[in-house]
């Protein structure tokens, strides 16, 4: 029996005593894997065990297809559980390059880049994870909480597009994840400027929002 199989009996044995019966349902497929099994099991679990199912999954050398749909989806889900218990950039580095994502042929080879935040240093903006190819989106993430954190700040930059781990348009975010943060940022617009794209932002999703109930 090699590591990884060990491993994963053992982490199975584990799970076996936390999980709920929904839970389970789906676990030993999942690290069989079953690329259904794995998504089902991303839905099924809660939170806190979402992340800690992510990092046993990519230890025990889960099948590629199967961990990239678990991986995806509980990123996608909240993404704050998967970071967590990854505990370090390293480790999360090292998943995503398992993961081994296809970043869209589109994207060209340098790729630029926005992120939006507030309460945060340009230097803390900058080690985060998650930007975005869309610059009303960054403006959005700015201005959400801007009246209850204040110092929004809107940073750009340019990345070689080798750089991205994983661009994902689930949440209709446009999505760019970098482990390794950007070498050069900007600020890219000011307050007004960002208040302005928020608004316009926030009214075409009201707009896509109301389309989808009238379609429902």
């Amino acid at each position: 029996m090699n590591y990884e199989s060990f491993y994963k009996w053992q982490v199975l044995e584990k799970f076996s005593k936390l999980c709920e019966p929904h839970e389970w349902n789906y676990m030993e497929d999942a690290f069989n894997g079953d690329v259904e099994a794995a998504l089902s099991l991303c839905v099924a679990l809660g939170n806190d065990l979402r992340g800690v199912v992510a990092v046993a999954m990519w230890r025990a050398k889960v099948k590629r297809e199967a961990f990239r749909e678990y991986f995806s989806s509980a990123w996608v889900h909240d993404h704050r559980y998967v970071i967590d218990a990854a505990q370090t950039r390293r480790t999360l580095g090292y998943m995503f390059r398992y993961a081994a994502f296809p970043i869209p042929v589109e994207l060209p080879d340098v790729v630029t880049l926005w992120r939006g935040t507030c309460k945060l240093t340009i230097a803390e903006a900058r080690e985060g994870y998650s930007w975005t190819t869309d610059r009303d989106t960054a403006c959005w993430f700015a201005m959400r909480f801007a009246d209850i954190n204040g110092s929004p700040l809107v940073l750009s930059a340019d990345v070689a597009k080798s750089d991205i781990a994983l661009f994902t348009n689930a949440r209709e975010e446009s999505e760019a994840l970098l482990i390794r943060p950007p070498a050069t940022v900007k600020i890219d617009g000011d307050v007004t400027d960002w208040q302005r794209r928020y608004a316009a932002y926030e009214a075409q999703k009201n707009t896509r929002q109301s389309a989808l109930r009238v379609v429902l």
